[in-house]
């Protein structure tokens, strides 16, 4: 496998950052630069990039963007600067390959202008904006540049630098959520697609909302709408899935007619097991199920660290018409790739276990089961199966135990005690003077399963006995026993049977 080549600097390298650190850590260098929307802008080197990858990755982000070739190289030169100024001892060099141990696995630095050139309209082609500017800057970036070079260079990575911007634009036309984001003053920090704070997001929209009120600030209507509508898409996950793969167009859709005009994905189906002990007490539990989510805001901001991992989504299926003849014609699905990219998550979910569950019950989780691009999700459906318990047999809101005895406590009574599945202790017994005969059973009122309508009340505890009969008897016991049995009614020994009587 191979490492980082840092021409005989691995050691200082790495004391600034590991393979972990690629695209995510500082390497302490840093410069400012004019964007296009919010003047000045800070932008720094991340590890595993150099000073052309770190302006390129600025100039094509959206909060960083800029269409202005010059700014941006100059930019670039300035973080080079400051590279090529390092202390030894804090140095930090770009690794020579890029996207190392990957297909697209290529060297940072080429021989000529030329093939800077050929390798960044090769990603103009694949619509690799920042991978292409970033090869026109480090030809810029060489030293006795001529003009005439120069100029075609800085054409070319200006005609890219648009493109990136009318490629961003186009993509935030089915909704753009860093502009709620912003509107709430809230930061997306990429790490996970897991549902936003809720309690942050509400104490922010609630203070924003006192601040902005055009009660008090008839200037601030228009803010305080777009921060109402930023929180009551952002409140909804279905709602904020839609906006972000479909616009605010899909929404109102959504809001209009519910699921009436949109497409739904198909429900997520998955078993849960517990036990009938959890089936008696009843309760909350935490489980955890894997499913397919759309990475947000992925579309337009791949940079985020979440979106490392993240795949195209399932194609969308369309329909066309083949023409066969001049008359005839038939109908056939072809796939679209989707813009979107989608991954895999686990999802916690709370579930609610009600006194008395029998199995194959189901909870129903809405909009928690696998999504797709401008579809609502699904619901997730947990079916519940009951595992069998080694000391309770269920039969409905009925409960079944199993007790053993001996002969002497069949025939001169006992008590017993049973830990019951929520511990609590159930007794019972047979008095003496009573016989327990072979097959008995006790029905215990109230000492069975709750029932789920009405989990105050619960069936009835059925106790099974069985009488342990003794192997063998000891010839000096036996006597004793014909003795003592023979007191009793109908129990001595009796005249031999004639034939036919029973």
């Amino acid at each position: 496998m191979r490492f980082w080549l840092f021409s005989g600097l691995v050691v200082g390298a790495l004391s600034v950052c590991t393979p972990n650190d690629f695209g995510k850590k500082s390497v302490g260098i840093s410069t400012s630069t004019k964007s296009d929307g919010r003047g000045q802008v800070r932008v720094h080197v991340l590890c595993g990039e150099d000073a052309a990858a770190a302006a390129a990755r600025a100039a094509t982000q959206k909060k960083t963007a800029s269409t202005n070739g010059e700014a941006v190289l100059t930019c670039a030169r300035s973080l080079q600067e400051q590279l090529d100024n390092q202390a030894e001892k804090d140095r930090y060099v770009p690794p020579q390959m890029l996207n190392e141990n990957t297909p697209q696995e290529r060297y940072r630095l080429l021989k000529t202008g030329g093939q800077y050139s050929r390798r960044a309209a090769e990603h103009g082609r694949r619509e690799e904006y920042p991978e292409a500017v970033a090869d026109l800057l480090r030809a810029l970036l060489r030293a006795n540049v001529d003009e005439t070079a120069r100029d075609k260079l800085m054409r070319t990575m200006t005609d890219f630098l648009k493109k990136a911007e009318k490629k961003r634009s186009k993509l935030a036309d089915d909704g753009d959520l860093s502009e709620l984001f912003d509107a709430l003053e809230l930061e997306d920090d990429g790490k996970d697609n897991t549902d936003i704070d809720r309690a942050t997001l509400k104490k922010t929209y609630r203070e924003m909302s006192i601040k902005y009120h055009p009660d008090k600030n008839p200037e601030s209507a228009e803010l305080f709408g777009r921060i109402r509508d930023a929180y009551e898409i952002l409140s909804d996950p279905v709602k904020m899935l839609l906006y972000d793969t479909g616009g605010m167009e899909l929404v109102k859709k959504y809001e209009k007619d519910g699921d009436g005009e949109l497409e739904r994905v198909d429900n997520f189906e998955v078993n849960h097991e517990i036990s009938l002990e959890e089936a008696y007490k009843g309760g909350e539990k935490d489980i955890t199920v894997n499913r397919r989510v759309v990475c947000r805001s992925c579309r337009l901001r791949p940079e985020l660290p979440r979106c490392r991992k993240c795949q195209p989504c399932p194609p969308q299926l369309h329909q066309r018409q083949v023409w066969m003849d001049q008359w005839h014609y038939r109908v056939e699905e072809f796939e679209v790739p989707s813009d979107e990219k989608c991954t895999w998550d686990r999802q916690k979910l709370k579930l609610q276990i009600e006194r008395g569950t029998m199995f194959g019950d189901r909870a129903h989780f809405p909009s928690m089961g696998s999504q797709l691009p401008k579809h609502i999700p699904g619901d997730a459906l947990v079916t519940i199966k009951v595992r069998k318990n080694a000391r309770f047999k269920r039969l409905g809101d009925d409960l079944m135990a199993d007790v053993h005895v001996s002969l002497s406590e069949a025939l001169l009574g006992f008590q017993r005690q049973l830990v019951h599945l929520d511990g609590h202790i159930v007794s019972f017994g047979m008095e003496r003077g009573d016989v327990l005969k072979p097959g008995a059973a006790l029905q215990i009122e109230g000492e069975g399963m709750p029932h789920k309508e009405d989990p105050s009340s619960a069936g009835k505890l059925v106790i099974r006995f069985h009488i342990d009969f003794p192997q063998s008897i000891p010839a000096g016991v036996g006597d004793a026993l014909e003795a003592a049995l023979s007191k009793l009614p109908g129990q001595g020994k009796q005249a031999p049977r004639s034939r036919g009587e029973l």
